[in-house]
């Protein structure tokens, strides 16, 4: 059989994306996550015959260090630079890279690898073709032939669709019987490559690509990366080499997967009628995952910082994600640039597509100017998208400020400042592509909102404005009878104001307390959507079991806490529907409070919110509400 196959090996630096790489940009000065060049503890080996030391210097920064251990299975993303010396700038110039493993003898903790599907058993048999296709190591590891059996057709999609965006060469290419093999760790094709003798250890060349992902080979072993800047118009060394050693390779902790629970309804319910008239079903998960902006180490001190590093945490999120297996992903708090260059890359391979809207201003992050968003995945096989909206709340702020004439000068410009808040919305309608549920040729379209609302709780009246725009907007297409879906971030506690607009369609006037500037009064405070929460409606069912109605409110029949951090524990985060439009189907299981220790981010779940998930039917419907009707070309004038 197989011997496990090292995915890094035959790598070229040049297919990296990162555009530092290989450029002189500018200093980073926000990334202190290596020192600079020389190493001390490993010792740099000189790139230059002469005496003198060379005029420039190579800088490279990664988030695994010295101190914070590199993660199995988790993508190693260096970037490095070349930086202006005496206002000099550096000649034209490429980088070379080469991950070397301490060399151990062979005895790799085979029990340690867990089954994908099984986490408590010993995984067995590894899916190669994942591997080459450079697909989540997590999804790849199964204990026996009928797990890998069972998961095929998951893994056949997966692979089909990695191979679909062009992630591998036809070397790649395999007949299905030959997709799997034994794990076979003492078979360690490495073990014969000469090795490198450096302070008295020695050292086995892995890779020779910029970015490494750590193998089961590497589980308890130190890394070493030796990076080169050469000048291109003379092939020499520009600088020293710069040479950086990891902490030995952890494997990481599984957590018990989420189940969907099936939302059960009395017999004779007519919203049963759904489940036989229509046919179409299909998923939708909302989730923030927690940019990699706002970890503040202090406020999230509880988590390990390996835990807490962007290297780990965004490999941990993929496999989470992935496991859900949603036709929607609806995610927060993604940053431009780990959208650019991990999400929307890694979900391709899955067969999604993705559209996205940034909010406003920018932060400088080691790929340079970035800012977090709201992106929204479907798959591709599944939908086609026919028209999409972005919205900016502070565009519609000036509505508003206008009616508050009465008001002075001075106090316009505070309330102004007050409802100029970034956060932002996209709006999307998708239409199904197979022909299940269609009429009269007619395929069915659902229009889906994500959206990350203001996040400071000193200003409710600025929470109520977003929501009551986001919602008085979608009334534009609910005219056009097309079943909605609204989630995301509401940053708003149940039966809250923004809340109680959403579900029972009215609120009144806020406070002045609350409301100083007298905005609400403004507001059109009333809809006729029929918009109920997915998770209160699951509260609301049949049948549903004591172990998880425990972990809901019983006044708001929401779930207990969607957010967690020793600050603060509760509800934030919604999935709305249009339930004379869809039938809820069922919802994935809550996460137990009792199980997450003082709070997340953790090293099992590695976003401050959780993950939740709903799967609707599509009601029986007209041609008319299957959304044959023209659509607004704008929702934002």
């Amino acid at each position: 059989m197989d011997p496990p196959q090292n995915p890094n090996v035959g790598s070229s630096s040049s297919s990296s994306r990162r555009p530092d790489v290989g450029s002189s940009s500018s200093p980073r000065p926000d990334v202190g996550s290596s020192s600079s060049s020389p190493r001390p503890e490993v010792g740099s080996s000189s790139s230059s015959s002469s005496l003198s030391l060379p005029r420039f210097s190579l800088i490279v920064m990664m988030g695994t260090t010295h101190s914070i251990p590199p993660v199995f299975g988790c993508r190693i993303d260096p970037t490095a630079r070349v930086p202006k010396k005496d206002d000099e700038a550096p000649p034209e110039h490429e980088f070379s890279f080469k991950w070397y493993r301490e060399y151990i003898s062979p005895s790799i903790p085979r029990d340690k690898i867990k089954c994908s599907v099984h986490p408590d058993e010993v995984a067995t048999f590894r899916c190669n073709d994942c591997v080459k296709l450079k697909l989540p190591f997590k999804g790849s590891y199964h204990c026996s032939p009928t797990c890998y059996s069972g998961a095929w057709e998951k893994h056949r999609m997966c692979h089909r669709c990695a191979k679909a965006v062009g992630e591998t060469s036809s070397d790649n290419q395999q007949a299905e019987e030959e997709m799997y093999g034994w794990l076979d760790f003492e078979d360690d094709p490495l073990n014969e490559i000469p090795k490198l003798e450096r302070d008295g250890k020695q050292w086995v060349e892995v890779c020779s690509s910029r970015c490494y992902v750590p193998t089961v080979n590497d589980l308890n072993c130190r890394l070493m990366l030796e990076s080169k800047a050469v000048d291109c118009s003379t092939g020499l060394d520009l600088c020293l080499s710069d040479i950086i050693m990891t902490v030995p390779v952890l494997y990481p902790p599984h957590q018990k997967p989420r189940s969907m629970l099936e939302c059960r309804r009395k017999l004779g319910d007519s919203d049963l009628k759904a489940h036989t008239c229509s046919g179409v079903k299909f998923s939708v998960l909302s989730y923030n995952v927690l940019g990699n902006l706002y970890t503040d180490p202090f406020r999230y001190s509880y988590c390990p910082e390996w835990a807490r590093s962007w290297e780990y945490r965004q490999q941990n999120l993929l496999n989470e994600i992935i496991e859900y297996d949603a036709d929607i992903l609806c995610l927060q708090e993604v940053q431009s640039n780990h959208l650019e260059y991990f999400f929307e890359p890694e979900l391709a391979k899955c067969g999604y597509s993705v559209i996205y809207k940034k909010r406003r201003g920018s932060f400088f992050a080691r790929d340079g100017l970035c800012m977090d968003g709201c992106a929204t995945f479907y798959r591709r096989d599944v939908f086609k998208e026919i028209v999409k909206y972005e919205c900016a709340f502070d565009s519609s702020v000036m509505r508003v400020i206008e009616a508050l004439q009465p008001l002075e000068p001075q106090q316009r410009d505070r309330a102004c400042i007050r409802l100029k808040k970034d956060n932002v919305a996209l709006v999307v309608i998708l239409e199904k592509l197979e022909s299940e549920g269609t009429c009269d040729g007619i395929r069915p379209r659902i229009c889906v909102a994500n959206t990350h609302i203001s996040a400071n709780p000193k200003f409710p009246d600025v929470k109520l404005f977003q929501v009551v725009d986001l919602i008085t907007r979608l009334d534009k297409i609910a005219e056009m009878k097309i079943p909605l879906l609204v989630c995301g971030d509401f940053n708003s506690l149940p039966l809250s104001e923004p809340h109680k607009f959403i579900t029972a369609g009215r609120v009144d006037n806020l406070p002045n307390d609350t409301d100083p500037f007298g905005i609400c009064q403004h507001l059109k405070l009333h809809h006729s959507l029929p918009l109920k929460s997915a998770y209160a409606s699951f509260y609301n069912s049949d049948g549903i079991e004591e172990e998880q109605r425990r972990k809901f409110n019983s006044e708001s029949r929401e779930p207990l806490f969607t957010h967690l951090t020793p600050s603060f524990t509760g509800t934030l985060d919604y999935l709305f529907y249009t339930e004379d439009s869809l039938t809820l189907d069922g919802v994935l299981e809550l996460l137990d409070r009792d199980n997450l220790g003082v709070g997340i981010p953790s090293p099992f779940w590695s976003s401050d919110h959780i993950a939740l998930m709903a799967r609707f039917v599509l009601n029986s419907t007209s041609p008319q509400q299957l959304g044959s009707r023209a659509i607004p070309a704008d929702l934002w004038p």
